[in-house]
């Protein structure tokens, strides 16, 4: 059986497409017959632009994941329930409710119909038998992370791993073992090279891990930095239209 995973939002977005990168980050999950969408990027005209171009509805995602109390992750949100027609389960730290938009007040879920607010960061949830969203990675920043089990071992999906991505990777080995991949956003936007030397060598070295593919909050300077640690071409970008391919 297969598993995808579409990168719906991105600064940068696939090249000879219609497709805009934006800012904040959103990835869809077609696993086990469901949809999961992971963070709604910072722009909801942007997050459906893209879902169209990738051929997606809204209705068509059965579970919402907030991974973090940041615009970033959790702006597209109303946008996104605007174009529903039917309810859906949104999974999220109570923080998240307090993000203050650039122009408007806080996203509430109160204020928005149709969502039926999960709890989220106490501990693991199973989202289906090979998704499964992880406890709060650091009780400072409220974050949370997506594993997806696949046939080749665990593959880690977050966002921005604010407080550092050995955070990240440590909860997810401790429940899951030897990570196979990582994927997604670390902040390294405004980190200088040593610095990002030590997180290339923390998560090739420390965990192991040589398939990487960053986007989000990494940045362009990140991801050129972190290609400079690494002197090869492990480290690869994940883009906007984008699609992942697993066996699980």
């Amino acid at each position: 059986m297969n598993a995808s995973v579409t990168c719906i939002v991105d600064e940068g977005a696939k090249v000879g497409t219609a497709l805009i990168g934006s800012k904040g980050s959103s990835m869809v999950f077609d696993v086990d017959g469901k949809r999961v969408m992971f963070n709604t990027g910072r722009s909801g005209r942007y997050l459906l632009h893209n879902m169209n171009q990738c051929g997606m509805k809204a209705d068509s995602v059965d579970a919402v994941i907030i991974s973090r109390p940041a615009i970033d992750q959790i702006g597209g949100l109303n946008n996104f329930m605007t174009n529903r027609t039917v309810p859906v389960d949104v999974f999220s730290t109570d923080e998240a409710w307090d993000c203050k938009r650039l122009l408007g007040g806080l996203i509430s879920a109160d204020n928005i119909g149709g969502i039926k607010k999960q709890p989220a960061g106490e501990d693991w949830i199973q989202l289906s038998e090979h998704l499964f969203l992880s406890p709060y990675v650091n009780q400072d920043t409220k974050e949370t992370a997506i594993v997806l089990v696949t046939a080749d071992g665990p593959v880690v999906f977050c966002a921005c791993a604010q407080s550092g991505i050995s955070d990240v990777l440590s909860i997810v080995s401790d429940r899951f073992g030897k990570i196979s991949a990582l994927v997604g956003g670390i902040d390294l936007r405004k980190m200088k090279q040593p610095v990002v030397n030590e997180v290339a060598k923390t998560i090739r070295e420390g965990f192991g891990i040589e398939d990487i593919r960053l986007n989000g909050c990494t940045a362009r300077e990140g991801i050129q930095r972190m290609r400079v640690a690494t002197s090869n071409d492990t480290i690869k970008d994940f883009f906007a239209g984008e699609v992942l391919e697993y066996e699980v």
